[in-house]
């Protein structure tokens, strides 16, 4: 495995951040480049030879680890547990892992998870850089600030769809879309 590189000062912090922010840029312009639609949707094959470059250099920061027969780290054990081999599971054989053999289930499921979550934070990523280009050149306006009677009927607004669809879930927390209508009308009075 290569070793990672440090960092010696704020300055080179600095110097390492700027090189990191332009291969982000120039692997958006490809991306934006092959694939215009980006974000829009990204189409399957492209999310999928995506997530193939993300699992290479996931499994290069997370090497494999070999387990015995008990499913107990070892050197010398017999099932090597790469992320090849945790994704290799369906999603019903997996699920069907947890009765029949819940540590094995356990250590695929860290696994999964945590390739998952990496992958979803560097699609992230790369969203974001995408869009970043997409804007550049474009001046940011402002909208105007809503006045405080706008913000109180846009808020109060969201307070309601939120409670129906609360208690359209059986949400006990929420209160009644009536209790809820008799406080925002009681807060309006309390304020004149």
């Amino acid at each position: 495995m290569k070793k990672q590189s440090t960092v010696a000062s704020f300055k080179d912090a600095g110097y390492q951040a700027a090189k990191h922010g332009e291969g982000m840029a120039q692997v958006a312009r490809f991306v934006l480049d092959e694939c215009p639609s980006f974000l829009d949707g990204v189409p399957d094959e492209v999310k999928a030879q995506l997530r193939e470059g993300q699992a290479l250099r996931w499994q290069e920061l997370n090497p494999a680890i070999r387990y015995t027969a008990d499913w107990i780290p070892s050197k010398d054990g017999g099932t090597e547990v790469s992320l090849a081999y945790c994704m290799s599971y369906s999603q019903q054989a997996f699920g069907q892992l947890k009765n029949e053999n819940p540590v094995q289930h356990s250590i695929i499921k860290g696994v999964r998870d945590k390739f998952n979550k990496y992958s979803s934070n560097v699609m992230g990523d790369l969203t974001r850089a995408v869009r970043r280009l997409m804007s550049e050149g474009q001046e940011k306006t402002k909208s105007a600030t809503k006045n405080y009677t706008e913000f109180l009927s846009d808020m109060f607004t969201t307070c309601k769809a939120r409670c129906k669809t609360a208690n359209a879930r059986g949400d006990t927390s929420a209160p009644n879309e009536v209790a809820l209508r008799q406080a925002i009308d009681a807060f309006y009075a309390q304020l004149k």
